[in-house]
């Protein structure tokens, strides 16, 4: 893959992260723990172009035992298409993506970053929320003293892809399928349904293989993060479904 320079940055300032972080904490809700006893199979479902494709190959999965893990807008998307995703992940604190819980159901557990808005956490009230701490400056010190609660600091991503994708190697799951995680844009398309919000964001080439892709520039990041993280991930078994950049990537590297 051609590396670009990126300027992939924060949407959201930090002090901003931070204050809520000081205020989610405060909350009533159990925190990630770690879970060492093996799982079987689970379905991470980002939004991309490609799960238009594999959306029948997902059902399968799922009928046949694999959860599902939901992200951001896909968790409404997989309900209008018969799934009712066992576990929804969201990272980003603008407070604008309290869309995305607006049909929450009692038998989704939601992993919710402590840094996310006041709004989602709200919305949420009443459901399975777990607190998921991600590594953004001034968390370490504003929680190195917690005593009562496990403190497990999430590092080593940007985007709630590769979030889920640690979340589940820490559950314990031993196969782990990736589906609508394109990291690129098809036919000028940037998700599977509509999404508005990314309607104005910026574009670039990326290459694998002598064959270019379109995305923006957090998913050339993505692909990034992929590369490092499962370097980790040890006997685990990742499936990359679909197409787009991040699928070209993990078919070269498990060449």
């Amino acid at each position: 893959m051609i590396e670009a320079v990126l300027d992939v940055v924060g949407n959201t300032e930090p002090d901003v992260l931070l204050g809520n972080v000081q205020r989610s904490v405060k909350r009533s809700l159990p925190w990630f723990d770690f879970d060492e006893s093996p799982q079987g199979s689970v379905c991470l479902v980002g939004g991309g172009p490609s799960l238009v494709d594999t959306i029948d190959q997902l059902k399968a999965r799922h009928q046949n035992g694999a959860k599902v893990w939901a992200m951001n807008g896909s968790y409404d998307h997989l309900q209008s298409q018969g799934i009712i995703p066992d576990v929804m992940v969201m990272l980003d604190a603008r407070p604008e993506n309290v869309r995305f819980v607006q049909n929450p159901q009692q038998s989704t557990t939601f992993y919710i970053t402590s840094q996310c808005n006041d709004a989602v956490f709200d919305a949420l009230e009443g459901f399975k929320v777990v607190l998921v701490h991600a590594n953004t400056p001034g968390v370490y010190e504003l929680l190195e003293h917690e005593k009562a609660r496990p403190v497990h600091l999430m590092g080593g991503f940007t985007t709630v892809g590769i979030l889920s994708l640690i979340l589940a190697k820490l559950q314990g799951f031993q196969r782990i399928f990736m589906f609508g995680m394109d990291s690129s844009y098809r036919n000028g398309e940037h998700h599977a349904y509509k999404q508005e919000s990314n309607d104005a964001e910026r574009v670039i080439d990326a290459m694998i293989n002598d064959v270019t892709y379109k995305c923006a520039p957090w998913m050339a990041q993505q692909v990034t993060d992929f590369q490092n993280v499962v370097a980790g991930f040890g006997d685990v078994t990742i499936e990359v479904c679909g197409d787009g950049l991040l699928h070209e990537m993990a078919k070269a590297m498990s060449n």
